[in-house]
């Protein structure tokens, strides 16, 4: 059986066609896809811990929850100690103040903007308009409505109290309450 030349080349042609299109999808998916970092999902159940002012142990650590100060700080090649040893707590922040003999460690809360980028949720209750924005869902207006509800309610009591503001049902709701809640 002889396959004309044009046969030929269009079997050649589509040939090509099917060889390129994988690769192709190929460089799609890689340049596309949201990847997991490594390692991000591996402690489930780890408090963010913040340490600020060191110029080597700076950084954002995620540690088992029940975690002591005094052993994460010798951890993280810190040589300062708490005389009260106590459990670090999710969204902590440590500020080192390294000095010629004290080293002054101060305790204080990760900024809510670094927070919401972590996937951490923040206080309604403190949060303000610049922090609101960041949260997907909630726009400049949107965020001076939630500011003017909070002080005309002396504060929010219930997530579910958003939804008195015009453009907040459920399922807008459901969708920003991840990153927001209560403090009681």
């Amino acid at each position: 059986m002889l396959i004309s030349e044009s046969k030929l080349k269009g079997l050649i042609a589509v040939g090509l066609i099917l060889a390129i299109i994988p690769f192709i999808v190929l460089v799609f998916r890689l340049t596309r896809t949201y990847k997991i970092p490594d390692y991000a999902d591996q402690c489930m159940h780890c408090s963010v811990v913040e340490i600020v002012g060191d110029e080597h142990a700076s950084g954002m650590y995620y540690v088992p929850a029940g975690t002591l100060v005094n052993r994460f700080l010798k951890s993280a090649g810190i040589a300062k100690r708490f005389k009260d040893d106590f459990e670090l707590k999710n969204g902590m922040k440590l500020i080192v103040h390294p000095g010629s003999e004290k080293m002054e460690i101060v305790v204080a809360e990760i900024r809510n903007a670094a927070k919401i980028s972590i996937g951490m949720p923040i206080d309604i209750n403190r949060a303000s308009e610049e922090d609101l924005v960041l949260i997907k869902g909630i726009g400049p207006v949107t965020a001076k409505k939630i500011l003017e509800l909070r002080q005309k309610s002396k504060g929010i009591k219930d997530m579910k109290q958003l939804m008195q503001i015009k453009g907040i049902k459920e399922k807008r709701l459901g969708k920003i309450e991840k990153y927001l809640y209560v403090k009681k």
